[in-house]
């Protein structure tokens, strides 16, 4: 396996993009899980990567035992202290217990404020918006079903009961595994 690469997750983007899947889910009148936000960012970041040639968050993620997971964003939605200080300090969103929706779910819901355009593009929005559908649409079999079978994630993936997230290799999360672009966009997440 080559070398995998890591990006400067980027905590404002994170937030943003975070945010305005609370507002999507919002105004579909849908809860936002924790499962929901993750995924619907690894296939955001996928498809906008493959699209435009940069993922919507530079988040890194890690093969789990439900898929992939964006390394910060799932520290950010726990609410990791130092994580939330790296994000600006209190995230603009309320976070509740939701048994009703899964054992040990949470719901993101009451965004605290409009989503700030000058951080996401309309690229980053739509990529989101699609996302999220599909996630919602799809539900947790079929989304866990589709990204289970994403190279990265089989390349990453170890059935092994001392770890519990494996590094996914970034290079494999184009159409067309290219090394030489992850490393691009990881120089690119170091300076931006």
């Amino acid at each position: 396996m080559p070398d995998t690469v890591e990006l400067r997750a980027n905590m404002p983007r994170i937030k943003e993009a975070v945010l305005f899947l609370v507002h999507e889910a919002a105004r579909l009148g849908v809860p936002a899980t924790q499962y929901d936000i993750v995924k619907s960012l690894f296939l955001a970041d996928k498809e906008h990567l493959n699209k435009y040639g940069r993922p919507v968050t530079f988040d890194n993620y890690v093969a789990m035992k439900h898929g992939p997971v964006p390394s910060k964003t799932y520290d950010l939605l726990k609410g990791k202290p130092s994580v939330v200080r790296d994000a600006g300090g209190a995230v603009p969103w309320e976070r509740r217990e939701a048994p009703e929706l899964g054992n040990s779910c949470n719901s993101f819901e009451s965004p605290l404020r409009e989503v700030d355009e000058d951080i996401l593009s309309p690229s980053d929005m739509k990529a989101l918006a699609s996302a999220f559908g599909k996630v919602k649409k799809l539900g947790f079999g079929e989304v866990r079903t589709l990204t289970h079978g994403h190279p990265a994630y089989k390349e990453a993936w170890r059935d092994d009961p001392y770890f519990r997230a494996f590094p996914m290799d970034y290079s494999r999360l184009f159409d067309r595994p290219d090394p030489d672009k992850a490393a691009e966009i990881a120089f690119f997440s170091q300076h931006i």
